[in-house]
């Protein structure tokens, strides 16, 4: 991969979060937690604060007496009451529409059914590889999700650039040892000072693909609105 000093690096796969880089989840899966949470008599705020987890991490830790599968169903349910509308986010339809089949995939903490209809709402297309919950037993920031999408999708880790919205999901890319791309949807700039750079918006992106190189090799660009973090003193 090429230094982000040139503004671009090359790239055989792109590995998207879901919620909050692709889709935009979040008020409903607060919702639903919040309300699971004061039913258990726990305050909401400390489960938020740990959203990134895998659902049956979330119950195991702050529930730890009840059937977590059932739980997990249950919570999975009342979210599906609370979307009235999931939508792309800005630039999501138009990047992974112009990327090579293969070439790109999706870790994510949610359970895959929930995931895939959160992908149609939102008119998205469904990649070929799709890490979710049932994939690993631990959610970000364990690289274990990143690691199995490298794997599945058959790209060194180095070689893969990761898109996330939290912090801990890049750590859990940085483990993986990708690249990270943070793009503030759901947190300010200063939160993701792990990540490699910042961008605003996934508009901000401008991929090329290099045939002539690779049939998954691809150039990717960044236009505005991006930090290069490291190269800060």
């Amino acid at each position: 991969m090429t230094g982000f000093q040139s503004g671009s690096f090359d790239a055989g796969a792109i590995v998207f979060d879901l919620d909050g880089v692709l889709v935009d989840t979040m008020p409903a899966i607060r919702a639903a937690w919040a309300e699971w949470a004061t039913s258990r008599g726990v305050s909401p705020d400390v489960v938020l604060s740990d959203i990134h987890l895998t659902a049956l991490e979330l119950i195991r830790k702050f529930a730890p007496t009840v059937d977590p599968v059932a739980e997990a169903l249950n919570i999975a349910s009342r979210q599906a009451t609370l979307h009235a509308s999931v939508i792309a986010l800005d630039g999501a339809a138009e990047l992974i529409a112009g990327l090579p089949v293969g070439g790109w995939a999706i870790v994510t903490s949610a359970r895959r059914e929930p995931a895939l209809r959160h992908l149609a709402l939102a008119g998205l297309q469904v990649p070929q590889v799709l890490i979710s919950a049932e994939d690993t037993p631990r959610g970000k920031p364990d690289p274990a999700g990143y690691r199995l999408a490298a794997q599945r999708l058959e790209v060194p880790a180095n070689a893969c650039l990761a898109v996330e919205d939290s912090p801990a999901g890049i750590r859990a890319a940085r483990g993986a040892g990708m690249t990270a791309l943070g793009v503030t949807n759901t947190h300010a700039a200063s939160e993701l000072r792990d990540a490699d750079a910042v961008i605003a918006s996934l508009a901000g992106i401008e991929v090329t693909l290099e045939p002539l190189q690779d049939v998954r090799r691809m150039r990717i660009r960044w236009k505005y609105g991006i930090e290069d973090l490291h190269d800060r003193a």
